[in-house]
């Protein structure tokens, strides 16, 4: 099955920002003081983001994210920079994890890091902050 930048677009838009079952989501739920493994959650999505938008930097000559931008800036910004790759950069080559991935095959990547992550995200949600 092949994805174009218009579905990835999706794909990452709602694993970040559905109503429901994204990462925002599951940030949503959250009162009081979080689970201590949900700013560790955060920290390493807004790290794997950006160590895959430098991959596809590097191999697409597209800007990669400012250094300064967090996980809600973040989020936003990646959708619009997928839905800005063209055909032939989904197509282009990255290495990640010892693995040769074409750029659309890390943005799927990236989707599915990101749902996984905001389901546990939700399942700490509801759990008192322990000392």
């Amino acid at each position: 099955m092949t994805f174009g930048a218009e579905d990835l677009a999706t794909l990452l838009d709602e694993a970040n920002h559905a109503p429901r079952e994204s990462v925002r989501a599951a940030l949503a739920t959250i009162d009081g003081q979080p689970h201590p493994r949900v700013g560790w959650l955060t920290s390493h999505l807004s790290a794997t983001k950006r160590e895959y938008w430098t991959l596809i930097s590097g191999a697409t000559g597209r800007p990669a994210p400012d250094d300064d931008a967090g996980l809600t800036r973040l989020m936003v910004w990646e959708v619009g920079a997928a839905r800005g790759l063209s055909a032939g950069a989904l197509a282009q080559s990255v290495q990640h994890g010892g693995q040769s991935l074409t750029v659309a095959e890390l943005l799927r990547l990236n989707a599915r890091h990101t749902a996984w992550h905001a389901g546990q995200i939700a399942a700490l949600a509801g759990r008192a902050r322990m000392a």
